[in-house]
């Protein structure tokens, strides 16, 4: 009886090690895909503001372009529209300032200016947009912005 419940103890220990093991390393699987999930999205955050950029150009010469020119244009802004719809449909989102106010959690401040008129810490500007997986509440890149500071 001795022998058979040294043999159940050692199994059962092999089994917590084992188990331990593998729980380690599903944790470090999901940190690595997280990483890489992390990394594309900021890549694809670098391409959207190439975009957002292009056509801010774009809407500047707008009246100066010829037909090919508008219709490249449409399809940029197309292209543009699908990278949204794509982000949006895994529940990433452009970070909105409903109170038009800086929050740190959200954004990154990159300039101030003072103006006497409003509040410290209202947006003057977004330099580069933020988005946040809705999903998991979690802010995948921050808000560049130039807010109010009164000295």
């Amino acid at each position: 009886m001795k022998k058979e419940k040294e043999f159940l103890k050692k199994k059962f220990i092999e089994f917590q090690l084992k188990i331990a093991e593998l729980t380690h390393a599903l944790h470090e699987q999901e940190n690595s895909f997280q990483a890489r999930e992390r990394e594309l999205y900021l890549n694809l955050f670098e391409v959207l503001d190439a975009f957002e950029n292009l056509d801010e150009t774009i809407q500047g010469k707008e009246n100066e372009l010829d037909k090919s020119a508008l219709r490249l244009a449409k399809n940029v802004r197309a292209i543009h529209r699908k990278l949204i719809r794509l982000l949006n449909a895994n529940h990433i989102v452009q970070i909105e300032f409903q109170d038009n106010k800086a929050r740190m959690d959200y954004c990154k401040v990159v300039d101030t200016q003072e103006v006497h008129d409003m509040e410290n810490e209202t947006i003057l500007s977004v330099v580069k947009n933020g988005y946040i997986d809705k999903q998991r509440d979690k802010v995948l890149r921050k808000a560049e912005v130039i807010t109010v500071l009164n000295g």
